[in-house]
């Protein structure tokens, strides 16, 4: 995470947003052995989901880049983590959720948003044992049943111009005029996911959170003229990993929704076709 925060500080100054999620427990069944099929050059390898860990199988193939072709690797397996051996004797290790989404295995499972915070030192915030966010997910999220995630999101932000009159519809990245600093617009994404997703495991600090929204967005429109933020998420690469769901939302690998603020309320509208009617 020090090497992430150092790469991005490099090109632009950004605020991390993140995600800590619960999402079902997998683990490797370690009492039955992988099975290589000669034919489809397929491996099937055990798995164990949730609490009462339900029996399953994955199929997926190797490909030994020294020889170039797909084989049937060494595999040395624990409950939580795979190491394949290739032709050269090298080893890779990965976690069983870097190698089913590496795989692009699908389970029909997704990620379900716990809590949203931002900091500038993803290496330190959340996972320190002063934040009391992550000590909240842990104690109430039942790890015989769960893991848990931190997603960390870096998010382009663009503003958008238009001019009726003339026919002028201009776009450019704040990265490049900076009419929001770097921490207002951290602050300001933070706060919308809190309200889009409204998990209720972070019912604790609602009131200050709205508060602290509504002064924002009575900020970008006053000195910015900002009248409503937009949000497209999801993953470049869909799979399933980049599922999102909350308490409130339903698991989608799609996010899209505006929040402007109507006079003393704040409203989320969802889907794309509020960005039109709104425009």
């Amino acid at each position: 995470m020090k090497a992430v925060k150092k790469n991005v500080e490099d090109n632009l100054e950004k605020r991390f947003v993140y995600f800590i999620c619960s999402r079902t427990k997998i683990r490797f069944n370690i009492d039955k052995k992988p099975f290589y099929n000669p034919i489809t050059k397929k491996v099937k390898i055990h798995i164990l989901v949730g609490k009462n860990e339900k029996k399953q199988t994955i199929k997926c193939q190797f490909f030994d880049i020294p020889s170039n072709k797909f084989c049937n690797p060494k595999l040395d397996i624990t409950d939580k983590y795979i190491t394949v051996t290739d032709s050269r004797g090298d080893l890779i290790t990965a976690s069983i959720h870097d190698f089913l989404e590496q795989s692009n295995i699908n389970l029909g499972l997704y990620s379900n948003v716990e809590y949203v915070g931002y900091t500038k030192n993803p290496h330190t915030r959340p996972t320190n044992s002063s934040h009391a966010g992550l000590s909240d997910v842990l104690y109430k999220v039942s790890n015989e049943s769960f893991d848990t995630f931190i997603y960390f999101n870096v998010f382009k932000v663009t503003t958008r111009a238009v001019n009726n009159q003339a026919k002028l519809n201009i776009i450019i990245s704040n990265a490049m005029t900076n009419e929001l600093d770097v921490e207002l617009e951290g602050k300001l994404i933070e706060k919308c996911f809190i309200f889009y997703f409204d998990a209720l495991s972070q019912n604790r600090n609602k009131d200050k959170e709205m508060k602290e929204l509504k002064n924002n967005l009575d900020k970008i429109y006053k000195e910015n003229k900002i009248k409503r933020v937009n949000f497209i998420y999801e993953f470049e690469e869909e799979n399933e990993y980049g599922v999102f769901s909350s308490s409130k939302v339903s698991p989608s690998v799609n996010h899209t929704f505006n929040v402007i603020k109507v006079k003393d309320k704040v409203e989320i509208k969802t889907g794309l076709e509020s960005f039109e009617t709104t425009m």
